[in-house]
């Protein structure tokens, strides 16, 4: 099991493996996709262009930003120009780095297999990982920092990470993008999952940190996987950059659509924070059961958390068809581990219920 939502073949009726927002997606963003139908016959526009002016406003922190401490150069809000659309967030990490073609990449470990899987697209790219510690909660610390050295071509983040939900301290995030201007390293940060916890994102970075690419996607705030859509944040110069690796009309009239009415949700209502309530509660409920059921559960920031149990708690929840995401596949976890989704109440009380004949 190298992903979450691996259902086919199998008859689930809760699907915890994949951590889609439990908020229901817009009637708005429904009704765009339904509506893209009308435009089949048509080309999507090749250069994105509502797209990327949609994607831009929602991104965009209404004023010029400030200095930064510890920059020369002063920072701007993002423009249409600083967005790419992508197939997902899949399609734009294996552009920017075939883009950048990296030698030597920094990534933590356990994180998102999608990473190594694009990496083994580079030719002769070596992998350098450094181990988050169980002990400290696998949250990442300063001494990530003094693993970045001028040898180092790239450096891979997940802003929070997958499958541990941790997010990134500000301050952290500030002396990690310094150090990599210092050292003349690309910094790629994945921050698909950031609106739906409590971190912070490196957009302000952008335009004031040569080589910095910011990847996210509307898959799992509006829980449309099937859709495909995401987008990069970089430089203009990057961006263009980036275009030559990506095939043309990579944006369906669906995803294009889609995308669009997804930006104008984040900028028209409340649905992040109506999200980020439900989820809190969620995150809330699961990890007490868990807990009350003799499992270790990991402290998370976003929707999903992260445990620990010497039972087989897969095969166990697979005979109740519920699908959790085995962990035991990630670099730095082994057997035992678990990551489940944040569901609905009624869901999550479901998968609690059927761990009560499990009990210790």
């Amino acid at each position: 099991m190298l992903h979450g939502g691996e259902i086919y073949g199998q008859k689930i009726e809760y699907d915890f493996s994949v951590n889609l927002n439990p908020v229901p997606c817009p009637e708005q963003v429904l009704r765009s996709i339904s509506d893209a139908t009308k435009k089949i016959s048509l080309y999507p526009d090749i250069e994105q262009t509502k797209f990327r002016e949609a994607v831009a406003l929602s991104e965009c922190d209404g004023n010029k930003i400030n200095n930064i401490k510890g920059f020369n150069k002063k920072g701007d809000n993002i423009k249409a120009s600083n967005i790419i659309g992508g197939n997902g967030a899949s399609e734009l990490l294996v552009a920017v780095l075939r883009y950048l073609n990296p030698k030597t990449v920094l990534m933590p470990v356990p994180s998102f297999y999608g990473y190594r899987h694009s990496l083994n697209m580079i030719s002769d790219c070596r992998i350098i990982e450094f181990c988050l510690e169980e002990r400290n909660q696998f949250v990442l610390n300063e001494k990530f920092i003094e693993a970045i050295t001028d040898n180092l071509d790239a450096v891979i983040l997940a802003n929070p990470n997958n499958p541990t939900g941790r997010c990134i301290d500000e301050k952290l995030l500030h002396a990690i993008i310094k150090r990599c201007v210092t050292t003349g390293t690309s910094l790629i940060i994945d921050e698909c999952f950031l609106k739906l916890s409590t971190g912070v994102s490196a957009k302000k970075y952008i335009g004031v940190m040569p080589g910095l690419f910011i990847i996210s996607a509307y898959t799992k705030l509006f829980s449309i996987p099937g859709v495909r859509v995401g987008y990069a944040m970089a430089d203009a110069e990057d961006i263009e950059g980036i275009k030559h690796y990506l095939p043309e009309w990579n944006l369906s009239v669906f995803a294009e659509q889609a995308g669009i009415a997804c930006a104008n949700a984040l900028m028209d209502g409340s649905y992040v924070s109506d999200s980020l309530v439900l989820i809190q509660k969620g995150r809330e409920q699961l990890s007490e059961g868990l807990i009350s059921h003799g499992i270790k559960a990991f402290p998370s920031d976003t929707n999903f958390v992260l445990i620990h149990t010497e039972r087989n708690l897969f095969e166990q929840l697979l005979k109740q068809k519920i699908l959790i995401r085995d962990c035991s596949n990630f670099i730095g976890l082994a057997e035992g581990y678990y990551r489940i989704a944040v569901k609905d109440t009624l869901s999550n009380e479901v998968l609690l219920k059927s761990l009560d004949s499990y009990i210790l």
